[in-house]
């Protein structure tokens, strides 16, 4: 049921955001470029919602887990919406979807008996002569008056009456207000929805009012005082067209609008462009901001060890042996999926002394001046005298590589030292570790509270590289190391003195 009530919320959230924005522009536009233009400011709530429905973008990333079974070929993984959960269930508390389903079905039906019964209570009125002007039927849109239609009003009012309903016919707004009406019952606990209905109507008459004026230019008096006699015995009709019997006020404005002066060729141009930069833009807005669409793909297998480029050799200094399977480990974990620049590496070392300045890999002040970094430092949890390193990348959601390399020290735990790449990506990578004897929990995810939704959690020894696997289809490679604080370090961390550090910040 979730799968059904997560995007039929989403579309009533974008749908009511598109609303505000027409109900604010909807008066000064049509003061300013007409009623036919205003109208068309509605157009802006059908094109958000099909932005909505339209297909997400697809962001390919590579999946470093080869055991997961594949479904769509024979390098497509899975695809998932990161973004939104797939049940509407939090932490231990119960499931509310189905709850939550059989109300909304039940209020849609509820809706619908009321749509039915009003839609019956307006044709017994028209099989006795007592319903109409108006427009009927949503296949075969068709006129209906009353049986004292020719005595009410005059030759001419009749002419004026007849052309305003053939023209609600040649623009379907009979077929637009039929849709307006399931929409308010898929979408009854929506109050922006209920709004729209009730504006749309009122703007959808002001238009026609317009169109008809065009045609009929010296018609004015007569269409004011055939709308004065068409309000007085108007009644609710669900499919199909009428003046809202409960807009009385805006009526004063109806009857106004009948003198404006038409708006020159240059006027409805402008006011049509304008429309229409306000509609698509918005439509557009909503499409780029979803959530985009990830197809995980089998990653291919890293080498295990690649000697280093000629240019950068000249700069790096050598390592030892024995460091170099943890360096290649940290090497793969990083291009496996989120390929973080090449400069943004730094020593991995499990050797006290020869953690000082002196046995860093890139040259000093490569990233500028040392810096501490203090997101989440406070929930990581060291041994006193260690030193533990994690390394984690990943991809966001948009494709962009996230990279977070930070050492938190047992000698404190108010901040870490290294750097956060992530320009020019929307979202962070955040890391916190905790330290039991010689197993390591490393905590990852994309959010400062660490959220379930967002993040993952993994036990590794010192030295190991490890995959967590997200809940939105996501996935982020951390790589640990454990080493001895240097005295540099813990009087770094108590103030007593400032040293050069073993890591600068790559973006904060």
């Amino acid at each position: 049921m979730s799968d059904i009530l997560v995007p039929l919320l989403r579309l009533n959230l974008v749908a009511a955001a598109a609303i505000g924005v027409v109900l604010v522009l909807r008066v000064p536009v049509r003061r300013t470029f007409g009623p036919r233009i205003a109208y068309g400011l509605w157009s802006l709530v059908a094109l958000a919602v099909a932005a909505m429905l339209a297909p997400a973008r697809k962001v390919w990333l590579p999946h470093p887990d080869a055991g997961v079974g594949r479904a769509a070929g024979p390098d497509v993984l899975f695809v998932a919406h990161p973004g939104f959960a797939p049940s509407l269930r939090l932490g231990g508390a119960p499931d509310l979807s189905t709850g939550l389903g059989l109300l909304w079905i039940a209020g849609g039906l509820t809706a619908l008996l009321w749509l039915a019964w009003s839609q019956v209570r307006f044709d017994r009125a028209v099989r006795v002569g007592r319903a109409g002007p108006a427009v009927v039927g949503v296949v075969r849109p068709r006129i209906v008056v009353p049986d004292d239609f020719a005595q009410r009003y005059s030759p001419s009012e009749q002419q004026v009456v007849l052309a305003h309903e053939s023209t609600h016919i040649r623009r379907h707004d009979s077929r637009i207000n039929a849709l307006m009406a399931f929409v308010r019952c898929a979408s009854w606990f929506n109050p922006a929805i209920h709004l729209m209905a009730h504006f749309l109507r009122i703007d959808q008459e002001f238009a026609c009012d317009a169109q008809v004026m065009a045609r009929h230019p010296r018609a004015r008096r007569t269409y004011g005082q055939a709308m004065l006699k068409t309000q007085l015995s108007n009644r609710p009709l669900p499919l199909g067209c009428y003046w809202p019997a409960q807009a009385a006020h805006p009526l004063v404005e109806r009857v106004r609008l009948l003198s404006r002066p038409r708006l020159g060729v240059m006027g409805r141009s402008l006011g049509l462009v304008l429309v229409g930069l306000v509609t698509l833009g918005g439509a557009t807005t909503v499409w780029a901001t979803r959530p985009a669409q990830v197809v995980l793909v089998a990653a291919p297998q890293a080498p295990t060890s690649a000697p280093s480029a000629p240019a950068a050799q000249a700069d790096l200094q050598t390592r030892p042996a024995s460091r170099a399977p943890l360096a290649a480990q940290t090497s793969q974990a990083s291009a496996a999926v989120a390929e973080p620049p090449a400069d943004a590496v730094t020593e991995v070392t499990d050797d006290p002394q020869q953690a000082g300045p002196d046995r860093r890999l890139l040259p000093p002040g490569f990233f500028g001046p040392p810096r501490r970094i203090h997101g989440l430092a406070d929930w990581s949890s060291v041994a006193p005298g260690s030193a533990v390193r994690v390394v984690a990348a990943m991809r966001d959601p948009d494709g962009v590589p996230l990279v977070t390399d930070l050492t938190a020290f047992g000698s404190q735990s108010r901040y870490r030292l290294g750097y956060i790449a992530r320009t020019p990506s929307r979202y962070k990578l955040f890391t916190s570790v905790a330290q039991h004897g010689e197993r390591l929990t490393v905590t990852a995810g994309l959010n400062r509270s660490l959220s379930p939704m967002v993040s993952g959690t993994i036990e590794l020894a010192a030295g190991e590289t490890g995959t967590i696997a997200l809940p939105n289809g996501l996935s982020i490679v951390v790589t640990t190391t454990v080493r001895a604080e240097t005295p540099q370090e813990i009087a770094e961390s108590h103030g007593r003195a400032r040293v050069d550090v073993l890591m600068w910040p790559h973006d904060a």
